[in-house]
């Protein structure tokens, strides 16, 4: 039973603007400020700068719509299902990329790895995501659990997820936070334009979480026994 009496499109529209908004903001933060995104650079900066993109949209945006799309696309639940794996598909591939751009940094830069909370909880969470993700294609996709298992296994599944995404939310924080730090540290003002860019960033990043999970505890479109609905 949903926890929220309010239909889940109106969470969903704000989550979906919300997203759009923090997208832009990463983009021009990290092409505007901080000088473009590069796999391959002399300026190593631009190869960090693929990590708060696409761990920001991939992991947090696109796996939040992902969340949302069983409570708020009007299909039956096995399209729901497919667009809902997908969508996490994708998420996950990119959160790889994007850790893996920080990786590429940090030893091409000479800095070490695994130094920070941030990086600790990372690597946790896109592990749990990978494993969440896989359990779920095993057990509600192909080949597919027993009826009994699919139905026992729902609500932890949820739970989990949205454990999971959760901590994403909060290491991305971290994320801001660090490397807002760093660049003070390194002489960027503290009131300055891209610092308030930085936090206002943050801050539509809570957002966005916040009302993905509105959305998870508001009333679903079309009600079904795969929806988020057994919270």
């Amino acid at each position: 039973m949903a926890l929220i009496g309010l239909k889940a499109t109106a969470f969903a529209a704000a989550a979906q603007l919300l997203g759009v908004a923090g997208a832009v903001l990463v983009l021009v933060w990290c092409i505007y400020f901080m000088g473009g995104l590069a796999w391959e650079a002399s300026n190593k900066s631009l190869i960090f700068n693929i990590h708060p993109v696409l761990m920001l949209i991939g992991l947090i945006i696109i796996g939040g719509e992902a969340i949302i799309t069983y409570k708020t696309l009007p299909l039956n639940k096995e399209t729901k299902k497919v667009i809902h794996m997908v969508l996490h598909a994708i998420a996950l591939i990119l959160g790889i990329i994007g850790i893996s751009a920080a990786f590429k940094y940090h030893n091409e830069s000479s800095i070490d790895n695994f130094y920070s909370l941030h990086s600790w909880l990372g690597i946790g969470v896109i592990i749990l995501y990978a494993i969440q993700w896989i359990y779920g294609f095993i057990i509600f996709f192909y080949p597919g659990g027993s009826g009994t298992l699919r139905r026992d296994s729902l609500p932890w599944h949820v739970l989990f997820g949205l454990f999971v995404y959760l901590l994403a939310v909060g290491n991305a924080l971290l994320g801001f936070l660090e490397k807002l730090t760093f660049l003070e540290n390194s002489g960027l003002a503290k009131y300055s334009s891209e610092a308030f860019l930085v936090n206002f960033t943050a801050v539509v990043t809570v957002l966005f979480g916040t009302f993905v999970i509105f959305t998870v505890l508001s009333q679903p479109v079309v009600e079904d026994d795969h929806s988020y609905s057994p919270i």
